[in-house]
């Protein structure tokens, strides 16, 4: 890549090693998202933590290269969300899915990424996506099957 945005979710614990990681290829800490999630009951979720407890997940944003429009402070930093219980999701997905509200987000930082009429197609590319979420215009977006990965390391 010689020039765009990543995002990237990550747990407080690897922050640090995922921006050394993300600087050794030449890619700039810019800003991050947090998603404070929430129960189904409207409680804080608490996820246990080798040291403190977690309620949190945080997306780090990195930009390489100049020559595309980025616009800052459009949109929150913080989104308090509700996580879906892992019954609803853990059978053909690795992580939950996050909040609708972080595609608005890239795509308010990101005004000429989104879908172009004339080209017929955007340029925003997401690795990993969710199954069942719905399908963004202008995102192209690649599925992991959980079940294709898990019978390849059952009969290895």
């Amino acid at each position: 890549m010689s020039a765009g945005l990543v995002f990237m979710w990550t747990h407080k614990l690897l922050q640090a090693d995922v921006v050394r990681m993300m600087d050794a290829l030449d890619c700039k800490y810019v800003e991050n998202l947090v998603w404070f999630k929430k129960s189904i009951n409207n409680d804080m979720l608490d996820e246990p933590s080798p040291y403190i407890s977690s309620t949190k997940e945080i997306l780090l944003m990195f930009k390489k290269g100049d020559g595309f429009e980025l616009r800052h402070q459009r949109s929150p930093d913080v989104i308090i969300d509700f996580e879906l219980p892992p019954q609803q999701w853990i059978k053909d997905e690795f992580t939950e899915p996050k909040p609708q509200a972080v595609y608005d987000m890239i795509e308010t930082l990101l005004p000429r990424a989104g879908y172009n009429e004339e080209l017929k197609r955007g340029r925003l590319l997401e690795l990993w996506a969710k199954r069942a979420s719905p399908r963004r215009d202008g995102w192209i977006a690649f599925h992991q099957r959980k079940t294709s990965i898990v019978n390849s390391i059952l009969h290895t």
